[in-house]
């Protein structure tokens, strides 16, 4: 049990690392290459690639992958029949995992897979809308070497590189058909919304496996690996609410569409904190008006999450008295600077006893702060108020 959690753990960390890469608009070559590395390095194999379906030629050609001899990548051809083991996912839609498949009385053997001596396979569709784009592979020279959680992990991968696929396609076709600035702009505008919805889903996917991992790590009662979990859907949570703000700001110049309205996105957010700590602590917020782009209010947003969250873990523990967690945002474009300060009025706790019970906790919370910081290019204070605890984040913030 305990080599198959910290598996899925891996499985976790890559879908949300690919998550935000899928985010970051590359070209589709780079997106394919990272999709297919990634799925080597989940499945522990040493060959993966990802097909795309060419329905002129009624092939399956290799677009990207990982381990395969010259002459392979951009040139091989699979089938699209029902005897080809990439075929049958495209026809059917579904995973297909074969144990061995030498000798297999469904399946034929390619040249490609027989001269790397590939016997175990694992294909998953590709697809979006009722588009077929291609099919993910990986790839084993161990029989049996698959299981139903890497055909999980690798059907969550192809909906995160399908969503991405589906952006990509959508932004060149929109891109060839505006002719005018006004086509483009309303374009673009439908592209945008497309895009936090299937972004919205793919992080909703993301959650559900931290969910199922969560669940698995409370029946087998560990109560470190769960609230592991739990952090980490609380994260996920703050981008997913951070591309629901993604918009144009209204009246502030900035309507590009990449920016976010840290004001109502912290809002959103604390009032999603607020009911996840079912009433015994108030959140009261006094934000200012102010726009970040969405990469840079993500790392606010998370570090908004982490100091109440900790405000309520370490103020107000359970079974005491409940209390109020004050959030400030402070926007002065004059001085190109915000300061972000999270405060509570609770029994307080040493800084270092707080790292302490963190790690011990399998957190990282400190570690976390600081690197959102550094992200952020500022800093984080700490205040030394008569009652509870207070900290600050300064960071440069320019309209």
């Amino acid at each position: 049990m305990a080599e198959e959690l910290r598996r899925l753990r891996l499985h976790q960390r890559i879908l949300r690392d690919f998550g935000q890469i899928a985010l970051e608009g590359l070209e589709i070559g780079p997106l394919l290459q990272r999709a297919v590395a990634q799925a080597a390095r989940a499945t522990g194999v040493g060959h993966t690639k990802v097909m795309r379906y060419r329905a002129e030629q009624g092939d399956l050609l290799i677009e990207a992958g990982v381990g395969w001899k010259p002459g392979v990548v951009g040139i091989a051809r699979f089938g699209t029949d029902l005897d080809s083991p990439s075929g049958r996912a495209l026809q059917t839609g579904q995973a297909v995992l074969i144990d061995d498949i030498r000798g297999h009385p469904e399946f034929r053997l390619h040249p490609v897979i027989a001269d790397h001596g590939i016997v175990s396979l694992l294909n998953v569709p590709v697809t979006f809308g009722n588009m077929i784009w291609g099919v993910l592979e990986a790839d084993s020279e161990l029989p049996g070497h698959f299981s139903e959680a890497d055909a999980e992990f690798l059907e969550t991968l192809a909906a995160l590189l399908a969503g991405a696929l589906q952006r990509l396609t959508a932004v060149q076709t929109a891109e060839v058909a505006a002719a005018e600035i006004a086509v483009r702009a309303e374009r673009r505008a439908v592209l945008l919304r497309e895009l936090q919805h299937r972004a919205k889903n793919n992080l909703a996917l993301v959650a559900a496996m931290l969910a199922r991992t969560r669940r698995a790590a409370i029946t087998e009662q560990n109560a470190r690996a769960a609230e592991w979990m739990g952090q980490l859907m609380q994260q996920v949570t703050a981008i997913a609410l951070a591309q629901d703000r993604l918009s144009a700001v209204e009246g502030g110049g900035l309507g590009d569409g990449t920016t976010t309205d840290l004001a109502g996105y912290l809002r959103a957010l604390l009032g999603s904190l607020g009911l996840s700590l079912g009433g015994r602590v108030v959140v009261e917020a006094e934000l200012d008006a102010c726009a970040l782009p969405f990469d840079r209010a993500v790392a606010v947003g998370l570090v908004v999450n982490e100091l109440v969250t900790n405000a309520a873990k370490y103020a107000y523990p359970e079974g005491g008295e409940g209390g109020i967690v004050r959030v400030v945002l402070r926007c002065d474009p004059s001085k190109a600077e915000a300061a972000l300060t999270v405060s509570d009025e609770g029994r307080g706790m040493d800084p270092q006893v707080v790292e302490a019970a963190q790690r011990a906790g399998g957190g990282q919370g400190s570690d976390l702060l600081r690197h959102l910081a550094r992200q952020l290019g500022g800093e984080i204070e700490r205040g030394t108020p008569e009652r509870g605890t207070s900290v600050t984040l300064r960071f440069p913030y320019v309209v």
